[in-house]
């Protein structure tokens, strides 16, 4: 009550004797607090609708892992592709593992989202990123800055400052 006390007080002050007593600034108080809930109650209310307003995302991933015996050298092979569709908008991404023939490997992720394709080569910690620029009769051929790839069935050629390097899916 010592604070209330004191705040009617300075009120009095600035405002001089319009507040005949303390029930008509109380009144006024309580209007002021009241229209102050009032404006959080609404934007409380208008926050909710927008959140619930969230774009709808459904996802599905498969995996595939096959492991072989080759005169006793045990290998796998991991392929994977991802379906994720928000607000109505769907993106593919297909993983594939290749193989050169000197025994080094890489892997390729094919991503389509409806605007763009890119491949996504990765070996050795390197990652590199391939735009689509056109089809081909045998496949697609995808390139950026210096790198090239081109797919032909289950082969892919990387082309680098004249050096080919060519790869087999594996199965």
């Amino acid at each position: 009550m010592y604070f209330c006390s004191d705040y009617f007080a300075i009120i009095k002050m600035l405002y001089g004797n319009r507040f005949k007593n303390n029930n008509n600034l109380k009144s006024i108080t309580m209007k002021k607090n009241a229209l102050i809930l009032t404006l959080i109650t609404v934007s409380t209310l208008v926050s909710c609708k927008k959140n619930e307003s969230r774009k709808s995302t459904s996802e599905s991933y498969s995996s595939e892992t096959t492991v072989t015996d080759e005169n006793g050298k045990i290998d796998s092979v991991t392929t994977t592709s991802m379906v994720k569709t928000i607000g109505g908008k769907k993106t593919e991404s297909y993983s594939f593992p290749y193989k050169a023939a000197d025994g080094g490997r890489m892997k390729a992720t094919f991503i389509n989202n409806g605007k763009s394709k890119t491949i996504t080569l990765e070996s050795n910690n390197n990652k590199f990123v391939l735009d689509f620029r056109k089809k081909t009769s045998e496949g697609e051929f995808y390139e950026r800055n210096t790198i090239s790839a081109e797919t032909k069935g289950d082969s892919l050629l990387i082309s680098q400052d004249n050096k080919v390097i060519h790869l087999a899916r594996v199965k």
